[in-house]
């Protein structure tokens, strides 16, 4: 099954009272929406877009005139019911934004079930999902993320050709578009775009910018600590050890020296002192032990929610394999029974079951897998957020351990020097003593503050060895990446050439650069397709005639090559826009639904109106509905 597929099976649009204004199935491969002019067929084109996610809020009065549109569509063998408001504001404007509720199942199902629907909302949060997000993820389509924000709006601008847009308008026209964007939606339906290569170039700016400031302060803190030495913490620590003993031998002297002296005198405040010293010491030691417990506690309550995150994970990726899995092993041919080993009798209908003869509901199990899938997904999410808070939480936590446990060694210290606090008669050498350990007290401290500084200057080296070698591999990956896109992009683009080729070569003889063309070319980024000159000027009906076989191209060469991402669904809004002559838009139409019937009908779907369909195609299995008329309009019920 060629990954990547949309495919639309019905639509339903509801007017304001609650009646049905529109109810029709939509099949599989070509669908022709014919009828007069202005007899609603671009009305329909606008609700298909609008429910497929597309931001419209240009509604005709009696689009105006209903209150909801539904789908039932088909994401690569999932068949997912969507839901989506209109919501008019006061001058009449519709919400561009609207959220899109999803049902994970028919339409049959969705239109009796009326709890089991999702709302999801255009943006996406921190905490949730947008439509976007999980309309990509049931198309296996990469979500594009960080300053270029892709949405299946966006997708669709590529999908749908409609009439408003001007003629040298590539894409779906919107007042507030980039060249970016329209390069990245290419890119991204083209199979070229690599959310590897996005996220290793994402991460080479991040590494570049953080290593230009790592480089910075290693520069300051040399310009300020000159002495090589000093920047190496195990010298540094040598040095205090050293001290730390000095302190410790004047310590030893003074101890003896009040031990020879008789004259001891424990005074009621000195004892006093101690006891509120300990007192406090004992209390702040359980401060100390609790918060102790509740890290630990919170260590552990992080490692069991990681670990449920990596089962969630590792039941997604077994629901993924299982769906890949099911639909390789349905494609294996059977010819004998496998439990007698008989020939079995040939079933041309592919729904019905070669051994029991049971017809087949091929979709409910990939339906009901998406869906699980779906809830999978949000709970890893809220998993992560858990995670996330409890990390920080934890963090806060060692940071008051580490105050408090200063604290704790403060203040046993002061009860250690309470308790062995002997009052005897002070002499100068005692005296000289203490001024000797302050002095190497203060060393130690500068030295600490040294040590501080080299282990930070340290840690910034070892940090700036670490992003040279993570640059050098960023570097080499990217180039290799943008070297296969590249080859990639080369294959996309000529089997779109050889289309567009074909498109204009077999149009009827009114503009001789189509005719005679041998190269046709597309320009995502500036927004245009062109022959061979950017700069030439054709008449209306040839612009019109050439952007729209650019677009038809581009759907007509993802149907031969798998790696292109594109949905396998074009829909177009009249096929002779812009005063073309009703023979050249039938020829058009001829050729393309050739070109389209190269395929299997079961890999694609092609959605368009006309006001001149051709005879040969009139009422046959490629229409949907009847043809609409000014009596007979597409949208019924709307003037009650």
């Amino acid at each position: 099954m060629m990954r990547n597929r949309l495919l639309l099976n019905r639509m339903i649009i509801y007017t304001s009272s609650g009646e049905v204004a529109y109810d029709e199935l939509f099949h599989k491969g070509v669908n022709i929406i014919r009828g007069d002019n202005s007899s609603g067929k671009s009305t329909l084109t606008h609700f298909i877009f609008y429910v497929l996610g597309g931001g419209f809020n240009n509604w005709v009065k009696e689009a105006k005139k209903c209150s909801r549109v539904m789908a039932e569509v088909e994401m690569n063998g999932a068949i997912v019911s969507l839901k989506r408001e209109i919501n008019l504001n006061d001058s009449g404007r519709a919400n561009a934004t609207e959220g899109l509720c999803f049902f994970w199942g028919p339409m049959t199902e969705s239109l009796v079930n009326t709890t089991d629907w999702q709302k999801f909302n255009f943006n996406t949060t921190a905490n949730n999902k947008s439509y976007s997000n999980v309309i990509f993820e049931n198309l296996d389509l990469p979500i594009v993320e960080g300053e270029n924000n892709i949405t299946f709006h966006q997708v669709l601008r590529l999908l749908y050709i409609d009439q408003e847009s001007p003629t040298n308008s590539l894409f779906y026209f919107e007042q507030f578009d980039s060249s970016l964007t329209r390069e990245t939606v290419s890119d991204l339906l083209l199979g070229a775009y690599n959310q590897e290569l996005y996220d290793k170039k994402q991460r080479k700016n991040d590494a570049e910018k953080e290593f230009e400031t790592i480089t910075s302060e290693i520069k300051v803190i040399k310009k300020f600590i000159p002495n090589p030495l000093d920047l190496i913490p195990a010298n540094i620590q040598t040095n205090i050890q050293n001290n730390e003993a000095k302190v410790s031998e004047i310590e030893e002297e003074i101890l003896s020296l009040r031990e020879k002296n008789k004259a001891i005198r424990y005074s009621a405040k000195t004892k006093l002192e101690f006891e509120v010293l300990n007192s406090q010491s004992v209390t702040q030691r359980q401060i100390v032990k609790e918060l102790e417990s509740k890290i630990r506690g919170s260590q552990l309550e992080i490692e069991d929610t990681e670990f449920f995150i990596s089962a969630l994970g590792n039941k997604l990726n077994a629901l993924k394999k299982s769906l890949l899995t099911r639909d390789f092993l349905g494609h294996l041919p059977l010819e004998h029974c496998p439990e007698c080993l008989s020939r079995l009798e040939p079933v041309e209908d592919p729904k019905i079951c070669k051994l029991c003869k049971r017809e087949i509901e091929g979709s409910v199990g990939i339906t009901q897998a998406r869906k699980i899938e779906q809830e999978i997904s949000f709970q890893i999410k809220e998993s992560k957020r858990l995670t996330d808070k409890k990390s920080r939480e934890l963090l806060e936590l060692k940071a008051q351990f580490e105050s408090e446990q200063v604290k704790l060694h403060q203040l046993q210290t002061r009860v250690n020097q309470a308790l062995a606090d002997v009052k005897p008669i002070r002499d100068e050498k005692i005296d000289g003593l203490y001024v000797d350990k302050g002095f190497v007290e203060g060393e130690i401290l500068q030295l600490r503050t040294l040590l501080e500084n080299a282990e930070v200057y340290q840690s910034l080296v070892k940090k700036q060895m670490e992003l040279e070698q993570e640059l050098e591999g960023l570097k080499y990956t990217i180039d290799k990446i943008t070297t296969e896109q590249n080859k990639l992009k080369k294959e996309t683009n000529n089997a779109i050439e050889r289309e567009g080729v074909y498109l204009l070569n077999n149009d009827l003889r009114r503009q001789s650069e189509f005719i005679d063309a041998k190269e046709f070319h597309i320009d995502y980024r500036n927004n245009l397709a062109y022959v061979s000159d950017k700069e030439a000027r054709y008449s209306a009906s040839s612009s019109f005639y050439l952007k729209t076989s650019a677009r038809f191209a581009i759907f007509l060469a993802s149907l031969s090559i798998e790696k292109m991402r594109y949905p396998r669904f074009v829909f177009c809004d009249n096929m002779e826009d812009k005063g073309i002559e009703k023979e050249r838009a039938q020829n058009f139409q001829r050729i393309l639904i050739n070109e389209a019937n190269k395929h299997a009908s079961e890999s694609y779907q092609l959605i368009y109106t006309t006001s001149f369909i051709p005879d040969e195609l009139d009422n046959t299995e490629y229409c949907v509905g009847d043809f609409y008329t000014e009596s007979n309009p597409s949208l019924k019920n709307v003037n009650n």
